[in-house]
């Protein structure tokens, strides 16, 4: 077999499916300025993981670095990378924490570390004075996953102390923020406070400090936090009144190009297992768009496609590439005619909230589920 340095590149081919996800830069950073805002003029460390939740993170990431952003956040070394080759300068936070061995790499490209537990940090003490990176300290304030506990913190405080010099910042998450019943909330806050002064009498006084999420910039729970982590409310979406009253713009778009349309009598059968059968004559247009795209498979015969203005039903099984539509037959619709699958109308029965509701999920879910083989368009 030939070495993969004989490998010749592969030929440049035009974008051969019809589909694609807008993105709104400038929605994007208005919702900043509505953030921060919110925030009282705190610091945004913007979350931009996953892709920037389906939205794409280097483009993301710049419009945000243009609008003001203190920070990017993200989970991993990888995404962090990414964003440092894509010409990004802001600080970023890798979330998740690192391995000690993935230090110096992160040393190199200026990327700042969460501590989300206390296995590393005497490795992390030999390794910073050769290998400077900023440090986050994450306590488990009612989370439950990554996090100092509250309860560790006598026994590992040298190891702490030790790590001071590069520590920039305490945080915690929030685990009901979205909750109208705020009273865990607010333990979870008294509990980030006893933390940070059992902190400070130890002398460790890092001058960042951050706890609210999305939802707990709206519900105004930062507290006398430096900074905010907002995520999926700077891409629009919001399951709370207060993001609504905001003003919040959903940014992105799903759409996808009529393949095929063609008129069937009344009893046709369409997709896997035969789930749709059509009522009277009408037409089918198939979309190229399916589950291995992150649309989901069971809103077939559940949700809408917009087309012309008209909203018409997605029928049948969603499959791996693609999905049918069943328009009337004196619908004027031909291929390469546009249909909206995902809508930057938080009204519209396709949007993503509504979508997210009628699937009894999050909208997280949708939009962190659009696979990287969908082209990103932005407009700004």
């Amino acid at each position: 077999m030939p070495s993969d340095q004989s490998l010749a590149p592969l030929p440049q081919l035009p974008e051969g499916r019809a589909l694609r996800a807008e993105i709104d830069l400038a929605k994007v950073r208005r919702n900043l300025k509505r953030i921060q805002d919110a925030a009282e003029g705190r610091g945004v460390w913007a979350v931009v993981k996953a892709n920037a939740y389906g939205h794409g993170a280097v483009p993301v990431g710049r419009a945000l670095e243009q609008g003001g952003a203190a920070g990017l956040a993200v989970s991993s070394l990888e995404e962090g990378l990414e964003l440092r080759e894509g010409g990004v300068r802001l600080p970023v936070m890798i979330l998740g924490g690192l391995r000690p061995e993935a230090i110096p790499l992160a040393s190199t490209h200026g990327l700042e570390v969460a501590v989300v537990g206390p296995e590393h940090l005497e490795a992390y003490a030999r390794l910073l004075p050769t290998h400077p990176v900023k440090l986050h300290l994450k306590l488990d304030t009612g989370m439950g996953r990554f996090g100092l506990l509250p309860s560790e913190l006598p026994e590992i405080m040298p190891s702490l102390k030790a790590l001071a010099p590069w520590t920039e910042g305490v945080m915690g998450h929030f685990a009901t923020s979205d909750d109208p019943d705020t009273r865990f909330a607010l333990r979870q806050r008294a509990t980030f406070e006893g933390c940070l002064e059992a902190l400070s009498d130890a002398g460790i006084r890092p001058p960042q400090r951050h706890h609210a999420n999305s939802d707990g910039i709206l519900r105004r729970l930062f507290s006398e936090d430096t900074h905010v982590r907002p995520g999926l409310v700077l891409y629009g979406l919001t399951n709370l009144p207060e993001g609504r009253a905001l003003g919040l713009e959903p940014a992105l778009e799903l759409v996808a190009e009529v393949a095929r349309v063609k008129a069937v009598p009344a009893g046709t059968t369409v997709g896997y297992g035969r789930t749709f059968v059509a009522p009277q004559p009408m037409k089918i247009a198939t979309l190229a768009c399916g589950y291995a795209d992150g649309y989901r498979r069971d809103l077939g015969n559940r949700a809408t496609a917009r087309h012309r203005g008209h909203a018409y039903p997605v029928v049948g099984r969603v499959s791996m590439d693609y999905l049918t539509v069943a328009l009337p037959l004196d619908a004027d619709a031909a291929p390469g005619d546009p249909m909206t699958l995902f809508s930057a109308d938080p009204e519209a029965p396709n949007s993503v909230e509504r979508l997210a509701q009628l699937l009894g999920t999050i909208p997280y879910e949708l939009t962190c589920a659009l696979h990287r083989r969908i082209a990103r368009r932005y407009l700004d």
